[in-house]
């Protein structure tokens, strides 16, 4: 009982395939966000104040990723002082370009 040559191709593009698609299925995927940083009027408990606002948002926006992503995040500071943005849970490639 011998094995077929078209058995032997099938079998190699199946083990070829079974490492090969995965990585394809969970490559990471480039993500955008653009930042756009205002003083804004905020209404909170029926006090207005001027608070540092995200894309008109404050708390800002939700950053969305998962493992292998690379993110592009362009950050435009409208306030006349310097802002300081706080990443938590981030790893960072510094020698990434």
């Amino acid at each position: 009982m011998g094995v077929s040559n078209h058995s032997l191709v099938f079998l190699f593009c199946f083990v070829l395939c079974s490492f090969v698609i995965p990585e394809l299925v969970f490559a990471g995927v480039t993500r955008h966000y653009n930042f756009e940083i205002r003083l804004q009027n905020v209404t909170r408990l029926c006090h207005t104040k001027s608070m540092v606002t995200v894309n008109g948002k404050f708390p800002g926006p939700r950053i969305f990723a998962r493992e292998g992503d690379r993110l592009l995040i362009k950050v435009v500071n409208h306030v006349s002082n310097n802002i300081s943005i706080h990443w938590y849970n981030f790893v960072f490639d510094i020698h990434s370009h």
